[in-house]
């Protein structure tokens, strides 16, 4: 009889220790972001999963102007092939400091969302490439660097978030080269029932800062709906190429 009354105390003492250590004056709150870097760094080293980024030269850090040209392929119910034709696109790109130190690493957020507007004025009737309004929004930090959402004007929203990873900088030579499986979720309409597939990207980069450009192969493989797997996407012999490009980086003033 009685005992429930030390019992919660104790337990208010501890929640209130804990409540302290996480929420309290003592600097505890401004690291729960360093909490969350120890852990992703900590999934890193997990076999199978990477790197938790791509990290590229030093001296590339700055903002770039590109040139890509995409050869897509078509394919019809069949898995067959039926057309390829290609498109030349032009945006900007940047690379910054990373959060490790003395690396350097893409700024996702910022090339994707510019990838993301030259991309849907290559596939629409307006011809302006410096129309701003097809995305409204891009979310992407170098803390959490596998995870980017998209939000359109109209309404539509992409989320690509990076699954699995390997890389091999070398950065004397200025090459670097990468693999990553990536899980596409998209939604057409505010509320719209989100679709879900999979993609692989394989990327071989060759620089040279004292000429000022960058240029890069990137291959990208369908996978499927909801999967990394080659088994699990694709044609019965593997998964299937959607698209090929060949890209030139210049750096801007």
């Amino acid at each position: 009889f009685g005992l429930h009354v030390p019992i919660d105390s104790r337990r208010r003492r501890v929640l209130i220790g804990s409540s302290a250590l996480i929420f309290g004056g003592n600097g505890a709150a401004s690291a729960a972001p360093e909490v969350a870097e120890v852990i992703r760094k900590g999934a890193s080293k997990i076999p199978g999963y990477g790197p938790s980024d791509v990290y590229y030269p030093e001296s590339w850090k700055g903002k770039w102007r590109v040139t890509r040209e995409i050869i897509d392929d078509q394919y019809n119910d069949d898995k067959k092939k039926i057309v390829q034709y290609d498109r030349i696109v032009r945006y900007d790109m940047r690379f910054i400091p990373s959060i490790e130190a003395g690396a350097t690493v893409m700024d996702r957020g910022y090339s994707q969302a510019n990838l993301e507007r030259v991309l849907l004025v290559a596939t629409s009737s307006n011809d302006d490439e410096g129309d701003d309004n097809s995305v409204q929004s891009c979310q992407w930090t170098e803390t959490n660097p596998n995870d980017l959402r998209v939000v359109f004007n109209n309404g539509a929203r992409k989320e690509i978030k990076v699954t699995k990873r390997s890389s091999e900088p070398n950065m004397e030579e200025e090459t670097v080269s990468s693999s990553e499986f990536q899980r596409i979720t998209t939604e057409s309409t505010v509320g719209g029932i989100p679709v879900i597939t999979a993609r692989r990207i394989l990327s071989k980069w060759k620089g040279s800062s004292e000429k000022g450009i960058i240029e890069g192969i990137e291959i990208t493989y369908d996978m499927g709906s909801g999967g990394d797997l080659p088994s699990i996407g694709g044609t019965s012999s593997g998964p299937k190429v959607i698209s090929k490009s060949r890209i030139h980086l210049e750096r801007s003033p």
